[in-house]
Order: C-alpha cells, then sequence, then structure tokens
C-alpha cells in the first residue's frame, strides 16, 4: 500500500534521468512524477511503503550523492497529499489562506506534509517548480488560527535546511483571490 512518498532534486537533469532507473530497479515503488524544472534542475517523485521508500532514496543517495540538491521522504502520507502533487485539490471550504514558499521541490512537500498534519487546514496545491525560477508554493485553507499554526509547522524543514524563501498568512482574502490561486 502506498502510503510514503520520497522526493529528490538534482542538479543535473542528466543523473536525475539515470536515477529514475535506479530508483525503480532496487525498490518496489511508483514513479509519480519526473521532470525538469527551472534553471536547469530535474526532480523525481515516487511512492510506496515505507521500507520501499527508504530503500529507493538510500539506493538513489549511495549513487548519486553529488548531484543531489535535496532528498525527502514523507511516511504516512495523507491521501490529499497525492493529489496535490499533480493537480488543485478540491476545496470544502475555503477559509484563510496560508503560503509557503521554497527553494527545493522536496522541502516543500516537506512542509506541506507537516503543515496538514499539525492542524485541520486543507492543500489546496502543491507547486513544484515549474514556471517559478526553481521556487516552489505550497497553499492552504482553514480557519485563522490553524492556517498560522500549520504554517508556523510546516516551515521549521525548510528554515533548518535554508531552504525557506518566505511565507504568507492571509487572515481574511478577498473572495477573487481564491479563483485567482486556482
Amino acid at each position: 500500500m502506498e502510503r510514503s512518498i520520497g522526493i529528490v532534486e538534482f542538479r543535473s537533469i542528466a543523473m536525475g534521468i539515470g536515477a529514475i532507473d535506479t530508483i525503480v530497479k532496487t525498490s518496489d515503488v511508483r514513479i509519480l512524477d519526473a521532470k525538469t524544472i527551472c534553471p536547469g534542475k530535474y526532480y523525481i517523485i515516487f511512492a510506496g511503503s515505507v521500507s520501499a521508500i527508504k530503500s529507493a532514496a538510500q539506493a538513489v543517495g549511495e549513487q548519486y550523492g553529488d548531484f543531489i540538491i535535496d532528498l525527502g521522504e514523507l511516511n504516512n502520507v495523507y491521501p490529499e497529499m497525492f493529489y496535490a502533487v499533480s493537480q488543485t485539490s478540491e476545496v470544502k471550504k475555503w477559509g484563510a489562506i496560508g503560503v509557503i514558499e521554497t527553494m527545493t521541490s522536496p522541502s516543500v512537500l516537506k512542509a506541506a506534509d507537516a503543515a496538514i498534519k499539525a492542524t485541520d487546514v486543507e492543500l489546496v496545491e502543491i507547486r513544484i517548480a515549474r514556471a517559478l525560477g526553481g521556487k516552489n508554493i505550497c497553499i492552504l485553507t482553514g480557519d485563522v488560527s490553524s492556517v498560522k499554526e500549520s504554517v508556523r509547522v510546516g516551515i521549521k524543514y525548510a528554515q533548518k535546511k535554508g531552504f525557506l524563501v518566505d511565507w504568507q498568512v492571509i487572515p481574511s482574502p478577498h473572495k477573487d483571490l481564491y479563483r485567482a490561486i486556482l
């Protein structure tokens, strides 16, 4: 059962493409996404069991460590994480908006995972580095106090690794903002 996600970002496109082969040959995982991103980087997102993700991350780290910018393993992820990495989620009830902006794709996924586990917020979307100058964003919604706490918790990993660009909490967004971010 796929309950974990692995993500790795490379400074080399060629090495990133080669790493896909290593990942799928060493572990029982499914590639969710793999693409070139700005500026001249490559990322791979893969899903599987906790042990399969750990095994794949270890194998790719050993073989391609010199080319890896960031590598993340997310265990026991909520189902909405699987949707959010490929499209905008359907929001049940809009509220305050929280935005977390990072420099790496693993750091934005870790931020999103921590944020949605911290409080009762909805994950609107995760945008990974395409047409963003290599940056990544996670957008959340919920009541003001929950969004503030989720953003506070979510930014910790990115801050610790030096990959946090910025964050924002909009407590009472205008209705046009909701349409604009979808």
